[in-house]
């Protein structure tokens, strides 16, 4: 079974990448949060620097609508050794959407064809320079309003050799809660699975699937629904964070005994390691609440409780707070 940490901004950090690998382990992949520059620096070459993600297949995801840009951040990241870049077509923010990128770039098909033919085009360039291969997945959705738009997405996904689709089976305005529209999951699935099976000798595009993957049961029922197999590679975001030893329990098909002892060591080293990262500690604290409503649902741990977590302002404040806990 391969199992994807999916990207997450603010949360799957570079810090919390380390810290989930080495105290759980169990993943086989992991997608950065969105990349957006058009120079690496500051807090996003952190994030993807080689030095802070050793011993990990880290791969780097990058949130634009123009060819050009993306071309561009993709030849800064294969200089520092990346072979692998994600592109975000799934991000349903207000401020990403509103300017066309994330999943509202699902809704102008045409510019989105065109931008696709542009950055394989150039990828075909920049192979050459490099010497090597450069992978390119997409994670996205159906679409931004409807479903019927995923129909005409489809025709202009299947023209391209993306190495791996990752299909978040829900529309933009759906968010996180609204229904997860398996059968249009399938209809893609299958889509390229007929393209490939006609076309062996020319290139396959892996089928991921991604979504509502909290626990063992839910594994368990996706798989059944969608005939998803331990072959097929997964990615989850939320399920990982709200239980941190999800991808073991998921390969070990069992349900394992909460450890508190390790859970208290891998949410403190989270904590002092952005304590050496960041300047002030509001901000670590601020990191560690935006965990916490994970961590705080995973553990079933009821509103009163959460409410001294989220009053907290400082890290003596936060620390009081998950003592109690």
């Amino acid at each position: 079974m391969d199992i994807s940490l999916a990207p997450m901004e603010g949360i799957t950090t570079y810090i919390f990448r380390n810290a989930i690998d080495k105290y759980y382990g169990g993943i086989d992949r992991y997608y950065t949060p969105f990349i957006t520059a058009s120079h690496l620096k500051g807090r996003e070459l952190r994030d993807v620097c080689p030095e802070n993600n050793q011993g990990m297949r880290t791969i780097p995801q990058i949130l634009t609508n123009d060819a050009e840009l993306f071309l561009l951040i993709v030849k800064q990241l294969a200089a520092i050794g990346y072979r692998e870049v994600n592109l975000n077509l799934g991000c349903p923010s207000g401020t990403v959407v509103g300017k066309g990128r994330g999943s509202g770039f699902l809704a102008e098909p045409e510019k989105l064809d065109k931008f696709l033919y542009q950055i394989f085009e150039g990828r075909d360039v920049l192979e050459n320079d490099i010497n090597d291969k450069i992978k390119l997945s997409i994670k996205t959705r159906l679409g931004k309003n409807s479903l019927t738009e995923w129909d005409e997405i489809l025709k202009v996904y299947i023209k391209y050799p993306i190495d791996e689709l990752i299909i978040h089976p829900r529309l933009r305005k759906d968010f996180y809660t609204g229904e997860v529209h398996l059968d249009e999951f399938k209809k893609g699935a299958d889509m390229f699975r007929a393209r490939d099976e006609e076309n062996p000798d020319s290139f396959a595009t892996e089928i991921i699937y991604n979504g509502d993957i909290v626990d063992l049961d839910s594994y368990k029922s996706l798989a059944e629904k969608v005939n998803i197999t331990e072959e097929n590679p997964i990615m989850i975001g939320r399920g990982l964070i709200m239980n941190p030893n999800l991808a073991n329990e998921l390969k070990a098909g069992e349900k394992e005994e909460f450890d508190k002892r390790k859970f208290k060591e891998f949410i403190n080293e989270i904590k002092e390691n952005y304590i050496e990262e960041m300047s002030g500690e509001k901000q670590v604290v601020m990191k560690m609440k935006g965990l916490w409503a994970y961590f705080g649902e995973g553990l079933g741990l009821d509103k009163k409780k959460m409410k001294e977590i989220y009053k907290a302002n400082r890290l003596a404040e936060y620390t009081n707070a998950i003592t109690c806990i």
